[in-house]
């Protein structure tokens, strides 16, 4: 969808400029030959230059190893979740398709039309074209190498008239018109195009004007049969009407005026819209300066100034992979992969490395080849998502605690008491009990090790619930964050370009944990036989956001690996993996423990 958009927008900008050129430098000069050959150049132009994209150089500052460490680590760190919005892509493309199809259709159906008249009128063959006599239409036209008139035109209008439409089956005017109405069809939502249709064909009519009289007799009788046609014009796309754009206009251009040929430099005017065409549809391509701080890499470079290497990145089918990442190892030279899967790098140093990164494959480290082109095959990867542990509903919480009793026996002075790490001045039995996670009571040595002479008389060490929550999600955060570390150091060999994993909407881990803990059921029979594990399910994330083949990895047992596939089959779409801005697929790894 968005290369046919990205298409589409190309061909109209092309169009859109070729038009203008000619309505405001072209249209009123007499050169009319060349003015085909200018409208014609637009049409292939709009159809052709499209495919073609202009790329430039962009050179970006060099990142030291550490400061690719903190941009990388930041970059997981501070990842946003975006908000899902409607999908508006397929409504227009049907929309789009839609129009194509009705126009096409509409062009079709005039074709069969004319069609249907030739084989119900017959063909008259005694003139130099097939000559079609039909009351069906007022006015006479030329349709490919047939001529339509009217069997009511006198011999006088028959033979102007012949001379006229001569020139455009000669000149094969059709071919422009078969031209221009294909980019119709595919531009039908452009007004433009419907204007440039108009400006061909009254081109067209230019040069047959001009080259019919230059042939007949009498050019006052030529433009009295034009104006005797002048009425009952069919409206049809294919065709070349004798009496079409019969205006004020069309007179004053029949008129023999010599003009300078220095006029013709105005289709020079041309020049400046192929720049601004080019560069405003022109694509980046980013290399990494060297580091001037850094003798060594420059010396390298200077050593291997003639060094480069060339490659095509393709999946495991054979299929080329646009957009992967091709690092040098140890430098910040990269590029990537065109849309045909192939890169270049120049100032490549001897027995170089090369990392391959994709989002969604496995990193692949290869040896750089200066010999030949290198053809590297990427292995999809299943990236795990998060552990979701899901439970059956915890039993009733236990009844509250007695109220705490200090009670002293020997009358001497209360025990010190320490409430969550801090000494406190207060009665235990005015502690809600509710409001308690646990309590340990230090006596004698233990209690004068750990608090001094304020111990001696016996230390009684509280903790809040509050602060019992808060030191947990400490854990576990630390937990997250080892784990983190342990990541990033068994790939610190590796330069890779940051791209954006598929995220679960509405907020991302702990939404798809809420999502899950909502939408699961625990099965019966599992329950009942005290069944309990983890299972692993693997799906693809589309480049829409869909989710497809889910499958178990590990299994657990059947019921357990029936349910965790069933809800992560029903969840909604994901926002996609990006990979230099474009979504692709990426398959994704989800843990579901099942647990009492």
């Amino acid at each position: 969808m968005e290369t046919l958009a990205l298409y589409l927008v190309k061909s109209v900008a092309w169009l859109t400029g070729f038009a203008l050129v000619y309505i405001l430098f072209l249209r009123d000069e007499r050169f009319f030959e060349l003015n085909r050959l200018f409208l014609l150049s637009g049409i292939l132009a709009a159809l052709v230059f499209p495919f073609i994209t202009v790329s430039y150089r962009v050179m970006l500052p060099a990142v030291s190893d550490s400061q690719a460490e903190i941009q990388i680590a930041g970059a997981v760190q501070n990842t946003t979740v975006s908000i899902s919005k409607p999908d508006f892509h397929l409504v227009l493309l049907y929309l789009y398709l839609s129009g194509l199809l009705f126009v096409a259709f509409m062009i079709i159906k005039q074709g069969r039309s004319l069609l249907k008249v030739i084989s119900k009128a017959g063909i008259d063959t005694s003139h130099p074209v097939k000559l079609v006599k039909t009351a069906d239409y007022e006015s006479a036209f030329s349709f490919f190498s047939y001529v339509f008139v009217n069997p009511s035109v006198t011999e006088i209008e028959m033979r102007e008239i012949m001379n006229h439409e001569m020139v455009h089956i000669r000149q094969k005017h059709w071919f422009d018109l078969m031209l221009v109405q294909l980019l119709c069809v595919l531009q039908w939502f452009n007004p433009v195009i419907w204007i440039y249709i108009r400006l061909v064909r009254q081109n067209h009519e230019y040069i047959a004007d001009k080259v019919a009289l230059q042939r007949t007799s009498d050019p006052a009788i030529y433009r009295a049969a034009l104006l005797n046609q002048i009425v009952g014009a069919p409206v049809i796309s294919l065709v070349n009407s004798f009496n079409y754009s019969v205006n004020k206009k069309r007179f004053t251009m029949m008129k023999n005026i010599i003009s300078s040929p220095y006029r013709k430099m105005k289709i020079l005017f041309i020049l400046p819209v192929f720049a601004i065409v080019f560069y405003a549809f022109a694509k980046p391509d980013y290399q990494y300066a060297q580091q001037k701080d850094n003798p060594g890499i420059q010396n390298s470079v200077a050593k291997t100034s003639d060094k480069k290497i060339n490659g095509t990145v393709v999946e495991e089918s054979g299929s080329p992979l646009p957009g992967a990442s091709v690092i040098v190892m140890g430098t910040t030279l990269g590029a990537s992969s065109d849309s045909k899967g192939k890169f270049s790098i120049i100032n490549v140093p001897d027995e170089s490395a090369i990392v391959v990164s994709f989002v969604g494959y496995k990193s692949k480290v290869i040896k750089a080849n200066f010999v030949k082109d290198m053809t590297i095959a990427m292995v999809k990867d299943t990236i795990s998502y998060l552990k979701s542990s899901v439970g059956v509903p915890p039993p009733p919480p236990p009844p509250p605690p007695p109220p705490v009793k200090i009670k002293d026996t020997n009358g001497g002075p209360p025990p010190l008491v320490v409430l969550d790490g801090a000494i406190k001045d207060i009665d235990v039995e005015a502690i809600d009990p509710e409001t308690i996670a646990s309590i340990n009571v230090l006596k004698d040595k233990s209690a004068t090790d750990k608090y001094g002479d304020k111990g001696k008389n016996g230390v009684i060490e509280i903790t809040s619930k509050t602060k019992a929550a808060t030191a947990e999600k400490k854990k576990v955060s630390a937990v997250e964050a080892a784990e983190q570390l342990s990541d990033q150091k068994a790939n610190n060999d590796l330069f890779v370009v940051i791209e954006e994993l598929p995220e679960f909407p509405g907020g991302g881990r702990e939404a798809l944990k809420s999502w899950i803990s909502e939408n699961l059921k625990y099965p019966g029979e599992a329950y009942n036989k005290k069944i309990m594990g983890s299972v692993n399910v693997g799906f693809l994330v589309t480049a829409s956001g869909k989710i497809m083949d889910v499958q178990v990895i590990n299994s657990v047992n059947p019921l357990l690996d029936a349910e965790a596939k069933r809800v992560i089959s029903s969840m909604p779409d994901w926002i996609p993996g990006t990979q230099k801005g474009k979504p692709v697929p990426v398959q994704m790894k989800v843990q579901v423990e099942f647990k009492f």
